[in-house]
């Protein structure tokens, strides 16, 4: 991906509120934020690494991407279309063009249908191959391309192993040579050395077909060897991003850098109290080590840009760095 390329995605100012069940009949509107003011952007040919806790709201950004959910407020645009302004038939003829690999990939897979069946699905639904000779050919390839072969055609998802499934749920997700992936934990479930096969047919993808992709996970080494750039989200709320080797290796936010120096798995991040998360003050401050007293007072209104296009939403300024202010962020120039 060179420095010039095109936007193909732009998120700005994106929030996600769930309701949750009251405590009392008539009692007040408890509202869980689970997304919270989320700008970023991607560039055609590149991959995005979104890393964070589990629960910190890496999936449900991942689906208002897709407009699996519908963002309440925000914008999401796809090589210049508003995408949220989209719905029905014209949503569909967009969609084609943006497909996700799910973190579950027997869940996802309907397992009344055979492989065959399952690829074949999205290219009927987008009318893009209307000759069934033609369609079972392309079908083949694709298996083939995913490391699969077109002797898989006849077998049912429940026959693979866990990798397996993944690479039919590749193959339909490639189906209609999407120009973005959405990747939700798509190594998860896999053991070492299926999961690198994996990450390699998506670094294969990248750079012999040029799809962009939004790579989901919590896995640090893997985002490090896969991504250009790294967003990293806490609690619903981008708080560092920029190009992968410089965040992960002299990461400023202190969020990123307590990611980056703990052994134990990431978990710690959801919240199951009915807590809102629309935060008055930083979403980090209860567990920043470097608290200052502005933490204390206010949230951040804008990231600090450094002269090489990392962002922090921090307080914190490191002296004698060649750190600027930013505008401030997209939803705080009145972007809904």
């Amino acid at each position: 991906m060179s420095p010039e390329s095109p936007l193909l995605l732009e998120a700005r100012g994106l929030v996600r509120e769930f309701d949750l069940p009251g405590k009392r009949l008539f009692g007040p509107r408890q509202v869980l934020t689970a997304v919270s003011d989320v700008s970023f952007s991607i560039a055609k040919g590149e991959i995005l690494g979104l890393v964070g806790e589990s629960g910190s709201g890496k999936t449900t950004l991942g689906r208002l991407v897709m407009r699996l959910l519908d963002p309440t407020r925000g914008k999401v645009f796809f090589d210049g279309t508003d995408l949220t302004a989209l719905s029905g038939r014209g949503l569909r003829r967009h969609r084609r063009r943006f497909q996700m690999v799910f973190q579950d990939p027997y869940a996802s897979l309907n397992p009344r249908m055979r492989v065959g069946e399952i690829v074949e699905e999205p290219l009927i639904i987008h009318d893009l191959v209307p000759d069934k000779t033609s369609r079972r050919e392309r079908v083949s390839g694709l298996l083939e391309r995913v490391g699969l072969s077109r002797h898989d055609l006849e077998r049912f998802p429940r026959e693979f192993s866990g990798g397996g499934r993944q690479r039919v749920g590749i193959a339909r997700a490639i189906a209609c040579a999407p120009d973005l992936l959405v990747a939700d934990e798509p190594i998860a479930s896999l053991d070492l050395s299926i999961g690198a096969q994996i990450i390699n047919l998506f670094s294969s993808l990248n750079e012999k077909e040029g799809m962009s992709v939004l790579f989901i996970s919590h896995d640090l080494s893997v985002v490090r060897y896969i991504s250009d750039r790294v967003a990293v989200l806490y609690r619903g709320r981008v708080v560092e991003v920029g190009p992968t080797r410089e965040v992960l290796d002299d990461p400023v936010h202190p969020y990123t850098r307590l990611l980056m120096g703990r052994d134990a798995p990431m978990d710690a991040g959801e919240t199951s109290d009915g807590q809102d998360r629309s935060f008055e003050l930083c979403p980090f401050l209860a567990r920043c080590p470097e608290a200052r007293p502005a933490c204390r007072e206010r949230m951040p209104e804008r990231f600090e840009e450094h002269e090489s296009g990392r962002q922090v939403f921090c307080h914190l300024v490191m002296e004698g760095s060649t750190w600027k202010t930013s505008a401030p962020s997209p939803s705080r120039q009145g972007i809904a």
